[in-house]
């Protein structure tokens, strides 16, 4: 493990992707710090695993700051794990539907990782700053306009000629004038709580669409993501899918492999462009 990987915060970790990054790093011999807004599925979620936890709510500057200023140590990476979708027919959702995609799924990770930053750039540590976006940020699809937009927002991708830089691209750059790296997680379905969640509310068209995704569990997808991360991959991806979509809509992102990508792209890029 990286050594710049031992005084972690995962936010939205009470449960799925969150709580299975906390475990895997713990076992690896880092220092792990949950946070959730619920207090209550915190101490669910330490009764298999013993780790520290913070209550706050991130979708906040106040909130995060509180988050990052209650951990025992100087965080030295920081994974943006909070978030959740809700998904339906456009026209059948409401204004508070989509502010509530606005505030779970882009300002949590705007308000963590400003908190993040300030906290690395103000005691000179030279840390990570880890978002999880979704394959859903390259592409759109029936059923997610109140999810996708926002997992866009989070990173950027480029359309034709015209690129377009989310927060972890601009911030990748910027950051570095501090030491700070940045990463960004791009998973498709994780068979976690939140999957159930979405499950509820999600059309028999969009279920139909995503049938062909078997899913994949929460500790799988947390072993993806460091390895990505080991590998100093910018863009994290774990699956066929997810590598075209990646390379089909890259921007000014750095890739992977050269020679890997290069393969792939044959394939990833629709005729028209």
């Amino acid at each position: 493990m990286s050594t710049d990987i031992e005084n972690v915060l995962v936010t939205g970790g009470s449960q799925g992707l969150g709580l299975a990054l906390a475990k895997l790093l713990a076992e690896r011999g880092a220092h792990v710090v949950l946070c959730s807004r619920s207090e209550s599925k915190l101490q669910a979620a330490l009764e298999a695993v013993e780790l520290s936890y913070v209550v706050a709510d991130v979708s906040t500057f106040e909130g995060a700051a509180k988050a990052v200023a209650q951990c025992p140590f100087v965080p030295s990476a920081v994974f943006c794990c909070a978030g959740g979708a809700k998904p339906g027919f456009f026209l059948e959702q409401n204004e508070a539907d989509f502010q509530q995609g606005v505030k779970l799924d882009y300002w949590t990770a705007l308000a963590t990782s400003h908190a993040a930053a300030a906290s690395m750039k103000q005691h000179g540590v030279h840390g990570k700053i880890v978002f999880v976006s979704s394959v859903l940020g390259f592409m759109g699809m029936v059923g997610y306009a109140q999810y996708s937009p926002m997992k866009y927002a989070i990173r950027g991708t480029c359309l034709g000629d015209v690129s377009h830089s989310g927060l972890a691209e601009c911030l990748r750059m910027e950051l570095l004038l501090h030491g700070i790296q940045v990463h960004c997680y791009f998973p498709a379905t994780i068979l976690s709580p939140g999957f159930e969640e979405e499950n509820k509310t999600k059309p028999s068209l969009t279920k139909e669409i995503e049938g062909t995704d078997e899913g994949q569990t929460p500790e799988q997808c947390a072993a993806h993501l460091l390895r990505g991360i080991e590998r100093h991959y910018f863009s994290v991806t774990d699956g066929l899918i997810g590598s075209w979509m990646r390379i089909a809509s890259n921007g000014c992102a750095p890739g992977q492999d050269w020679l890997s990508d290069s393969l792939l792209l044959l394939p990833a890029r629709p005729s028209h462009w």
